[in-house]
């Protein structure tokens, strides 16, 4: 019987409350590596790309590569009122998949949903190449991004030789500089400098995940999209997010 258990299950919630933000309904993809959630939303403007290899779960039985469809909302039920140290077993079942919360091998709630046929987001090749790549912490990042969706705008992020910096572009002004050496900025390296504007409240949506990854590495260059990768132990979550259109 296929059967993968996370051993803690406020991770996947926040995984899942992220992921929410763009997508109603997803695939959760088994295969022998691990597993992987990826979502686009529905204007086609950003992607979600969650890898959480095998190595993270507590038990990782599988004989054959699985899909599961399921609603956002009916794992969002699933993940309630979690207590910490609880585990997340996901257990398919034919046509249905269980999903378990328990800890030390007693069972707290089960849930049973019909496995839905939810389609696999595909991103083409889009050859992006990079000019600016900074490591700064998550939750500098979230906490300027916040002030901006505040008052109102855009986001600009420019980058250059010696930092990064946000700012706002619309109806409020807001700039904050990260220069080289400040607490927040881990690294950066520039080829060439960089600048794009971003959707405010779909970079809000992703930092949601700053809960359980500390640090953010942002990859960009003039007028492209922008990578977003947060590491979470051996697992990675990464965001693409197209540039905003001005008009």
């Amino acid at each position: 019987m296929p059967r993968a258990v996370l051993p803690e299950a406020k991770l996947f919630r926040d995984i899942i409350d992220t992921i929410g933000n763009i997508a109603d309904e997803v695939s959760l993809v088994l295969t022998s590596e691990g597993l992987t959630i990826k979502a686009l939303d529905v204007d086609q403007t950003s992607l979600i790309d969650v890898q959480l290899p095998k190595d993270m779960f507590l038990e990782y039985e599988l004989q054959e590569a699985l899909n599961i469809g399921v609603s956002i909302n009916n794992l969002k039920k699933v993940l309630k009122h979690l207590k910490k140290g609880e585990n997340l077993a996901i257990e398919p079942e034919g046509d249905y998949v269980k999903f378990v919360i328990g800890a030390g091998g007693v069972v707290s709630r089960m849930f049973k949903f019909r496995n839905l046929d939810v389609p696999i987001p595909e991103l083409p090749d889009l050859n992006l190449n990079f000019t600016a790549t900074a490591k700064i912490l998550a939750q500098s990042v979230k906490k300027v991004v916040e002030d901006i969706e505040a008052i109102g705008g855009s986001t600009q992020i420019t980058v250059t030789a010696d930092a990064i910096i946000f700012k706002s572009v619309g109806a409020g002004k807001l700039e904050v500089k990260f220069p080289q050496g400040s607490l927040a900025l881990i690294s950066l390296e520039v080829q060439e400098q960089a600048e794009s504007v971003y959707d405010t409240s779909k970079l809000a949506n992703i930092l949601g995940v700053a809960k359980v990854s500390d640090i953010v590495t942002l990859q960009l260059a003039s007028k492209m999209p922008l990578k977003a990768e947060f590491s979470i132990g051996p697992g990675k979550i990464m965001y693409l997010l197209a540039p905003f259109e001005t008009g």
